[in-house]
Formats: structure tokens, sequence, C-alpha cells
């Protein structure tokens, strides 16, 4: 080889950051933080269908009609896509049936 000189590789970075982050456990929540609701064992179905049950239905009524609104805008593509196909082919046989007619040439 000719004389190359052998350059050590750079010294590795004093300082590296990571990403770490200390996470304290603090036992119990505040005092004055509220508690969540307490469910009762003798709260039924029914009477929490009944108070949801509003909520729920608006709910359920708002996803179906976006569900039924996207698939109809799909359909109404489609469905002209159809129609225009169509319409064209009409016009295409109406055009060569009436070069061939008794009137042509």
């Amino acid at each position: 080889m000719p004389n190359e000189e052998f350059t050590p590789p750079p010294a590795p970075a004093r300082y590296v950051p990571t990403l770490t982050e200390v996470v304290v456990d603090i036992g119990q929540p505040a005092a004055g933080a509220p508690a969540a609701p307490a469910v009762s064992a003798g709260v039924t179905a029914e009477q929490v269908l009944a108070l949801l049950g509003p909520e729920l239905d608006r709910r359920i009524s708002e996803a179906i009609a976006q569900a039924l609104h996207e698939q109809m805008l799909g359909l109404h593509a489609r469905v002209r896509r159809a129609v225009a196909d169509v319409v064209q082919d009409a016009v295409d046989v109406a055009l060569r049936d009436r070069g061939r007619g008794p009137m042509s040439g």
C-alpha cells in the first residue's frame, strides 16, 4: 500500500441524549380528585339502557346516516357511469343506423 496513514475512527460523543421518563408512583389519587361513580349490584340492565338509551339512539342514528351517505355517494357515481355508458351506446347505434338509412348518400 502506498503511504496511506491510518486514521482512527472519531471518538464517540460524550453526551448521548436518551429518551427516558421517570414515573413517580404517587400511590393513591389526590383527595380532591372525584372518584369514579360506583355501579351498585342492584342496577339492572334495563335501568342502564333507560339512562343511556336516548344518547345511544342518537349516536347509532348518526353512525347509520354516515354509513348510508358514504354508500350513496359510491352508488351515485356508479349509476352515473352506467347511465353515461348506456346513453353513449344508444347514440352510437342511432348514428350508425342513420348512416345506413334510406336518406344516407
